[in-house]
């Protein structure tokens, strides 16, 4: 028998912490994500999968609502088992969790197809805390971080994070969190290494391993290709440091996910354009708005920017469209230019090289 333990859950229909039978955990995702799909409204929370001897057997991130992708945690838990690749000697456990759910999960949850995409929220990352996320991009912004720092130190203490804490334990691990926010993630990682963790402590732990561009550590942690593939893609680096360690990360954990990702930082539109079973973030639905405009093609770059409430897609697509029509009506100007007037034609024709340059602009705007 499955059991699921949900936690940070904000909407009191889900109970957190609690040890539900995976059929009760289905049927309650169902319901919560239905009700939130009715309100126009979504919300998220992190799960956990055992089986009867508490043996971890996945972990993952369940989205309520207009941002969701899956109608129960039945297909979520279905669609991301069977697109994760194991090795051979480990098949045979998947298809035992395959089985599992299966037999579990009441026909009337089975039945229902994964719903199709809506809305996906434009704040989509993973879901880390506002001290996890900033802990990633750096430096950068470094100076408004000091409060949080505290904050997130003194949950760790609340949280019995470090037995440590009556011998100066507490500044050990202040220090710790000012060299990470500094950019010198070692410190605090050998910290949490070292000590008995939480799941927050777990998932901090991942996050520190990828600012650090310990890829691989960050996945043995998880397990879980995709929702490590995802987090690089979302990490603050230079485009062909990010397409680097994708690619390095795609050779030894391949993923669809990973593919398109990669795809759009190669400019690869034909693919970005043609590929479908992935998992929908903002910046992927973006990046596949970006494609179909590349290939001429407004009206699936329309039908796609529908499925965001970020206002920069349909913007991008706007801006391209009035630039377009500004060059065409420039070039119409430019031929109907006697080829006696230079001045005119040099005029016209500097004007279309900066129209176009603003169409470059847009284009490589992400």
């Amino acid at each position: 028998m499955l059991f699921v333990r949900f936690t940070d859950v904000p909407d009191i229909r889900i109970q957190n912490y609690e040890r539900l039978p995976f059929a009760e955990a289905v049927v309650a995702t169902h319901d919560l994500h239905q009700a939130l799909s009715e309100e126009g409204t979504s919300c998220s929370g992190d799960f956990r999968l055992f089986d009867q001897k508490d043996e971890l057997l996945y972990r993952g991130t369940f989205t309520f609502g207009a941002g969701g992708t899956y109608p129960n945690l039945y297909h979520q838990v279905k669609d991301r088992v069977l697109r994760i690749r194991t090795k051979k000697e480990d098949n045979a456990k998947k298809m035992w969790l395959l089985d599992e759910i299966e037999t579990e999960t009441p026909d009337d949850y089975k039945r229902q197809s994964i719903k199709p995409i809506t809305t996906v929220s434009s704040t989509y990352q993973s879901r880390l805390t506002r001290l996890q996320r900033r802990l990633i991009y750096g430096a950068s912004t470094a100076g408004i971080l000091f409060t949080s720092l505290f904050t997130a130190t003194q949950w760790f203490i609340d949280k019995e994070a470090h037995a440590e804490q009556g011998n100066g334990g507490e500044q050990t691990w202040l220090n710790a969190y000012e060299q990470a926010l500094q950019g010198e993630e070692s410190s605090l990682i050998d910290l949490l290494e070292r000590k008995d963790r939480s799941e927050e402590e777990d998932a901090l732990l991942v996050d520190l391993y990828l600012a650090e561009g310990a890829d691989q550590k960050a996945f043995e942690l998880t397990d879980d290709p995709i929702l490590i593939e995802t987090k690089l893609a979302g990490l603050d680096l230079s485009d062909q440091e990010k397409l680097e360690r994708l690619r390095d990360f795609q050779a030894s954990h391949p993923t669809d996910e990973g593919a398109f990702d990669i795809a759009t930082l190669e400019q690869d539109h034909e693919t970005v354009a043609k590929t479908d079973d992935v998992e929908w973030t903002a910046p992927r639905i973006s990046a596949k708005v970006t494609a179909y405009i590349f290939l001429g093609d407004i009206e699936s770059a329309n039908d796609w920017a529908s499925k965001t409430n970020d206002p920069d897609v349909q913007a991008k697509i706007d801006k391209y469209q009035d630039i377009a029509a500004t060059i065409d009506g420039l070039n119409e100007k430019l031929k109907k230019t006697s080829s006696k007037d230079t001045s005119a034609r040099e005029k016209i024709q500097t004007a279309i090289v900066a129209e176009e340059g603003n169409l470059e602009t847009i284009l490589y705007s992400d």
